[in-house]
């Protein structure tokens, strides 16, 4: 067999290339190796090439993108904590469930003293009611009361006001035979039980009076006087002044220290404003000022006053806590003898008090009112406006706290009866207060309630309604993070 293919590849006659031939064969190579390397080579890597840059653009996008939101970090922080402080205030109008106990408290508190008398009470069952596809528990009330008209009103202004939502479904009147009014109110309560998580505090803080000497049942109350003067029979009198207004029973010192502050005299005049208004608007000079305005029962006249917490870091030259009382229309048609502020200061303090003025040709000043707080409970502090008849009217604006650039402060003041001082007003002595502070300032960090900070503080939870008292906090009350505290020192 290998014979005969060897004789037939022998009678094939062949010749040598010619040098032409070689050079088109050497061409014919060259161009199958360059397609085959374009179409399986060349084409594919470009294929990758484009792919990876598409690649590489969504990913440099995704940097550029991240990178403005980190730059953003800040801006989005305080978003976030200016939310979840809205998102708290919101939570803190309504009851975290309907307990009647709760809303009797509250009611109790609403009602104007010796003008309107409640006979009782009458609750309905908790019903769910449609808003916007969600169910909102809500209770009726029934009041039927006896009053004049100018309690009447109020006790309608002050469920308007009230810190928890309460709306007056119906309202009815008749005059009686001695021009009284009586009639039944019917109100409504809303809770967001179920649409959002609230701390419901177990314990519902009940004020009451306290009796630590023996020998009668009224010894308790204020301006009980005992058979030999005292607050007991055979107990010993205590001094003019004594009982600070935070419930410790100061003794009666020396008067305050410190520019304009008068603690040994409270002149009673004119009372501009005595912050029994519930609604105000705290304004901060720049974001690294917080804080908030809100109303407080530790007054000096009459039941609320104004507690402006305030957390300042004093990075800018102008660092201000400021409280709005624009529109209770404080104005000063001429110049005062004497104008002054009741301020209750819980510790003493580096910052600045003042307030901010516009005069009669819209011109606004920010006026010092006293520098560096250099008393303890409450002290009178006098203004020093324009004495220039030009300038009048004057009108105040607002309540200032201010801290030094490169200095921080936080705390808590209380601010009360807004006085403008003439002639002829009579002096009456008024005792101030003179010991070391016995106060510290505590800011609400995520997850406090006022058990924890009772438990970390004290290590008890014995000081719980202590601390709900002080610093108006009711049952329910949710804790917005960033809240200041005012603790007793122990």
């Amino acid at each position: 067999m290998s014979t005969k293919l060897k004789s037939m590849f022998s009678s094939i006659k062949t010749r040598p290339l010619t040098k032409s031939e070689k050079i088109l064969l050497t061409l014919l190579a060259i161009v199958g190796i360059a397609f085959l390397g374009n179409r399986y080579i060349l084409v594919p890597q470009d294929e990758k090439i484009q792919a990876l840059q598409v690649e590489k653009y969504e990913l440099d996008t995704k940097i550029m993108e991240m990178n403005a939101i980190l730059r953003r970090e800040d801006d989005i922080k305080k978003e976030w904590e200016m939310l979840h402080r809205e998102r708290n205030q919101i939570l803190s109008y309504y009851f975290p469930t309907l307990d009647q106990a709760q809303i009797i408290y509250l009611l109790n508190d609403l009602l104007p003293e010796d003008q309107v008398e409640v006979a009782d009470l009458n609750f309905s069952r908790p019903s769910a009611e449609k808003l916007s596809e969600m169910d909102v528990y809500n209770m009726g009330i029934s009041v039927p009361f006896s009053g004049d008209y100018t309690g009447i009103e109020e006790l309608v202004r002050s469920i308007e006001l009230s810190p928890r939502r309460m709306m007056v479904d119906s309202l009815s009147l008749d005059r009686s035979a001695d021009n009284q009014l009586s009639g039944s109110m019917s109100l409504k309560v809303y809770s967001l039980e179920g649409l959002a998580e609230m701390e419901e505090e177990d314990v519902i803080f009940v004020e009451t009076a306290e009796n630590p000497n023996q020998g009668t049942l009224f010894s308790s109350f204020d301006g009980f006087v005992g058979a030999n003067g005292s607050g007991s029979p055979g107990g010993t009198g205590g001094s003019e002044g004594s009982g600070g207004a935070d419930g410790t029973g100061s003794t009666g010192g020396s008067p305050g220290g410190g520019t304009g502050i008068d603690g040994g005299t409270d002149i009673n005049g004119e009372i501009l404003h005595s912050f029994e208004w519930r609604n105000y608007d705290f304004i901060p000079s720049h974001p690294l000022v917080r804080g908030q305005a809100e109303p407080s029962t530790i007054a000096l006249d009459g039941r609320y006053a104004l507690r402006l917490e305030y957390n300042i870091v004093g990075t800018e030259e102008e660092n201000r806590a400021m409280v709005d009382i624009t529109s209770q229309n404080i104005e000063l048609k001429f110049p005062p003898t004497d104008l002054s502020i009741h301020t209750y200061s819980f510790t003493y303090a580096p910052g600045t008090i003042g307030v901010r003025i516009i005069n009669q040709d819209g011109k606004e000043a920010f006026i010092p009112v006293n520098e560096g707080i250099s008393w303890l409970g409450w002290g009178r502090t006098r203004i020093n406006l324009p004495g220039s008849v030009a300038e009048y009217p004057i009108k105040i604006t607002h309540i200032y706290y201010e801290m030094a650039e490169g200095r921080d402060d936080f705390g808590v003041l209380v601010f009360d009866k807004l006085e403008a001082i003439y002639p002829h007003h009579v002096d009456s002595a008024y005792e101030g207060t003179d010991k070391e502070p016995d106060r510290i300032f505590y800011e609400v960090q995520p997850g406090d309630t006022v058990s924890t900070i009772s438990r970390d503080v004290y290590g008890t939870l014995l000081y719980k309604n202590e601390i709900m008292k002080n610093n108006d906090i009711r049952t329910g009350d949710v804790l917005p993070v960033g809240k200041i505290l005012v603790l007793v020192k122990r």
